[in-house]
């Protein structure tokens, strides 16, 4: 226990950082009763609020080494809270260190501790290029993170109307792919991430992604109806424009001819296209209709009365 400590203070400094690793929310207490510095580090540079939101994760140290524990919750709060205490002395390495644990917390779905770090005013934009907690949370389906982020998004400070209808800088953020969050949530087939993020921001149904094509489209191509009937609900236009003039049907049968999508789902796919709007007969060119080569493509011509 800490009060059995006689030694100096480097000893005391290695106990602090090894007790928050440990998850020892009493020594760490003591520790800092005994007026110990909560940002005092051990000979490799690491720190008791390091080791309160450590997970190892195989990747280099000093991008995805901390990681935030739920079961240290009690341990980072109370060292965030002391750091608080210092001022602005160390703002700067603090809003750092609060937006790195904000990314990981996000990586491992750790809700509670996304809590905690936005309450500390954790910062949720990095640098250009990089990966903001919105993509991580959106490459691992943490529909409850997203949502959590989101709203944070929505409560800064900005005009009414933009808040109620207009993404924010970190939802319309790019990765170093020139993915957003959104594409991700889409890419993997994420159907409660796509419908919180369509449920805050339904004008995103009409956005377009990296290759410049509608994400129902990505959707579509994909063969996941589940995804293409979260957009409709939230009114997707299944008649916007893509790549090459193309709309909903026409990548629809694209993506069986190209992709070997089967009979059964093409089949599936263009009638619910088709029961919510999209029209047969509009042409993306003056030759093309969206069904024109369906006779066609082997084993689909027995389909085409039923459509």
């Amino acid at each position: 226990m800490a009060e059995d400590f006689k030694g100096g203070k480097s000893e005391i400094t290695e106990t602090i950082v090894v007790a928050a690793d440990h998850g020892r929310l009493d020594l760490v207490t003591a520790l800092l009763e005994r007026g110990e510095d909560p940002n005092t580090v051990n000979e490799i540079g690491t720190s008791a609020l390091h080791n309160a939101a450590k997970e190892i994760t195989g990747i280099s140290p000093a991008f995805y080494s901390i990681a935030v524990r739920a079961g240290h919750k009690q341990i980072a709060s109370l060292l965030l809270y002391c750091d608080s205490l210092m001022g602005d002395k160390k703002e700067e390495a603090s809003k750092r260190e609060l937006h790195i644990n904000l990314r990981i917390a996000a990586l491992l779905g750790h809700t509670e501790i996304i809590k905690l770090l936005l309450d500390h005013k954790a910062p949720t934009l990095p640098e250009p290029k990089y990966e903001t907690a919105l993509h991580l949370a959106a490459k691992n389906g943490h529909h409850e993170i997203y949502g959590l982020l989101l709203k944070h998004e929505l409560d800064l400070d900005r005009y009414l109307w933009s808040r109620m209808t207009e993404p924010t800088v970190a939802v319309g953020a790019k990765d170093s792919e020139e993915n957003t969050p959104f594409a991700y949530a889409v890419q993997n087939v994420f159907g409660k991430t796509v419908d919180v993020f369509l449920r805050i921001y339904p004008k995103l149904g009409q956005a377009f992604d990296r290759e410049k094509a509608p994400f129902s489209h990505k959707a579509i191509t994909l063969g996941k109806i589940e995804i293409v009937q979260v957009f409709i609900k939230h009114g997707t236009d299944v008649e916007m424009k893509g790549r090459n003039g193309n709309r909903a049907l026409h990548v629809t049968v694209r993506a069986m001819g190209l992709y070997g999508k089967s009979v059964e789902a093409t089949s599936e796919m263009i009638r619910l296209l088709i029961d919510s709007g999209a029209s047969a007969s509009l042409k993306k060119t003056q030759m093309a209709t969206p069904l024109i080569g369906i006779p066609m493509i082997p084993r689909f011509g027995r389909y085409c009365a039923t459509i």
